[in-house]
């Protein structure tokens, strides 16, 4: 772990050539809201019109001024922009394989223009590129480490903090989204606040992760390759992942079709842009609902964005 913020400090290059523009809040008095639709089938909706959606912020109704649907061909910030994150400190080492498969995939996945990081709980890091080659080598070297007992909190802690920090350099490229894909635990990835009876209050640096993704547009996947029965208290939509406008794809064999979806959904989402209102600019989050009325339509926003 002690290596990380060199990692950080060199996937702040992705992207780099590219002109930085505003953040999901932008100083202009307006928000843009990164937004996913899909239907019963986790297939992107790109046809949604402004009155089949509503915008709700610390429970008042905000009007939609434009919504625009991104898709791969039609995206002028350039391809998608993802860092793996693998867990090699809690996984079982009979997982590692399925791990590798997932993260294999979406390197498969990867357009002409997309840019990948890895980087591993340990700190270890492969800078940002849009070589398939060299990802794959090293996803080839990938694997678990003994690290010996850690604390639940201790965990936790790193978790949001390598998320925060993640975030913050993507905050130097491009406006679009940004996804983070940790593929490992969910019960670390997706819960990293352990409960108060067996670790310390973790609520400020979750707080901090959710500013920092918020500002830089950053959504978070969790994908649990250890398969079906292993996460029984874990549907996915709940969690860390879902309040980031993400997913946790667990107790599944398939990490394949998880990792498309993934994709999938960087590529393919709506911009929701609406007026600032001036309620709970002085809190640290505000809470942020964006809701769908056309019928069997899912939409997933992130739940809270920055007050100040």
């Amino acid at each position: 772990m002690t290596h990380l913020l060199a990692a950080l400090a060199v996937i702040g290059t992705m992207g780099a050539e590219r002109e930085p523009r505003q953040s999901s809040v932008e100083p202009s008095g307006y928000l843009s809201i990164a937004a996913v639709a899909v239907d019963r089938n986790g297939l992107p909706v790109l046809d949604l019109r402004p009155e089949e959606l509503e915008v709700w912020i610390n429970g008042y109704r905000v009007p939609i001024e434009t919504l625009t649907a991104v898709t791969p061909a039609h995206d002028e910030d350039g391809g998608r922009s993802m860092v793996l994150l693998l867990d090699d400190v809690t996984l079982e080492p009979a997982a590692v394989p399925r791990a590798r498969d997932a993260a294999r995939r979406l390197v498969e996945r990867m357009s002409a223009g997309d840019q990948m990081a890895i980087v591993t709980l340990n700190g270890d890091f492969m800078e940002s590129t849009g070589d398939r080659a060299r990802l794959l080598q090293r996803l080839h070297a990938y694997t678990t480490r003994a690290t010996g007992v850690m604390r639940l909190d201790t965990l936790g802690e790193h978790v949001l903090k390598t998320v925060a920090g993640l975030s913050r350099q993507f905050a130097e490229t491009s406006n679009r989204r940004k996804t983070v894909v940790a593929i490992g635990s969910a019960w670390l990835f997706d819960t990293p606040i352990p409960p108060p009876t067996i670790g310390r209050d973790l609520r400020s640096e979750w707080t901090d992760a959710m500013r920092a993704m918020a500002f830089a547009n950053v959504t978070l996947y969790v994908i649990d390759p250890r398969g079906v029965g292993t996460s029984p208290t874990f549907s996915g939509s709940s969690g860390f992942a879902r309040e980031t406008g993400g997913h946790t794809f667990t107790n599944t064999n398939d990490v394949s079709s998880a990792a498309d979806r993934i994709m999938g959904e960087a590529g393919s989402y709506y911009v929701i842009r609406v007026a600032d209102p001036p309620v709970g600019r002085k809190a640290d989050l505000r809470e942020l609902d964006v809701r769908v009325l056309r019928r069997g339509i899912t939409v997933r926003a992130r739940r809270a964005i920055p007050g100040r």
